[in-house]
């Protein structure tokens, strides 16, 4: 995985944890660049979002980079939306990076995507939806967190609250349902 520095860091210190995909002192994005393995772009992404390392972590921090980089042709979208899909059935870490992401990606798909309700219906509300009852408690913080910054910007279509949060969450309160669970979805 090809990093570079632009402002002179000499060291990573505690990882990665501390750059964001807007940081100046890193380019996330740098492994779609080309290398010795002869990939597409999006051959590239595929290899290091499935690979059994940790910088999947890292790919989750750059997917709005490379939708910005991708969201032009409707085959190479469709393709990282599918990628998503698959990260989504990632580690707690790289779940729970993926939920701090969606807002963002939800928001430059609805101002740069003609199909936004339907790519975002299809691909992301099943992802946040399914994450509110992850058994790993950040990955649902993160997606209660991920659910209300939708909810306020209005990116949630009436059909998917009723047809998709709606359920998940009076499921939640219901009086066989675990106390966290219910104060959670409350």
């Amino acid at each position: 995985l090809s990093l570079y520095f632009e402002d002179g860091h000499d060291d990573l210190d505690d990882g990665f944890d501390d750059y964001a995909t807007d940081c100046d002192g890193i380019r996330i994005t740098a492994f779609l660049d080309a290398g010795q393995d002869n990939l597409t772009p999006l051959g590239r992404l595929e290899k290091y979002a499935f690979s059994d390392n940790t910088f999947n972590q890292i790919v989750a921090r750059g997917l709005l980079d490379v939708l910005r980089e991708f969201s032009d042709n409707e085959n190479d979208f469709i393709s990282v939306m599918e990628t998503v899909a698959r990260m989504s059935e990632d580690g707690p870490t790289v779940r729970s990076e993926l939920m701090e992401q969606v807002p963002n990606i939800a928001m430059f798909l609805h101002e740069s995507r003609p199909n936004f309700p339907a790519a975002f219906s299809r691909y992301l509300v099943p992802i946040v939806v399914r994450y509110l009852t992850d058994p790993n408690n950040q990955v649902r913080k993160t997606s209660q967190a991920a659910l209300l910054v939708l909810l306020e910007q209005g990116l949630i279509s009436k059909a998917d609250m009723e047809t998709k949060v709606c359920p998940v969450l009076l499921d939640l309160t219901e009086p066989s349902s675990d106390d966290d669970y219910k104060i959670e979805a409350v």
